[in-house]
């Protein structure tokens, strides 16, 4: 078991899904976002995930051309942490691969208002 802080109350993680976190992070170092995504999907089936474990599978997503499945988890991470400004800004670049301009110009307001580069 693996107890990971969050907002307020902590969030308990066994060890099956910490170690498919860990590996799926490894695979994105190595620049394999596809094998990172098939590995973690899974994890996107637990109720409360710590904000890394959001992030790791937006990038997974994102950077697999997987767009749907980016902005699915992007929007849960906002609305689990509105004040996170990377995921305001890879939301933002995502809709903007899918050509939904309007809605990405939004959501780079919102990044910049963070001070998200």
């Amino acid at each position: 078991m693996v107890v990971i802080p969050m907002n307020e109350q902590p969030t308990v993680i066994d060890e099956k899904a910490h170690d498919t976190y860990l590996r799926a992070c490894a695979l994105l170092e190595e620049r394999r976002p596809i094998e990172a995504s098939q590995l973690a999907a899974p994890l996107e089936q637990l109720d409360r995930l710590p904000d890394s474990f959001l992030e790791m599978l937006a990038r997974a997503y994102f950077n697999s051309a997987q767009l749907g499945r980016a902005e699915r988890v992007l929007r849960r991470l906002i609305e689990q942490s509105p004040a996170n400004g990377w995921a305001h800004r890879t939301l933002a670049r995502t809709l903007a691969r899918r050509s939904a301009d309007v809605e990405a110009a939004r959501y780079h307001r919102i990044a910049d208002g963070f001070g998200v580069a």
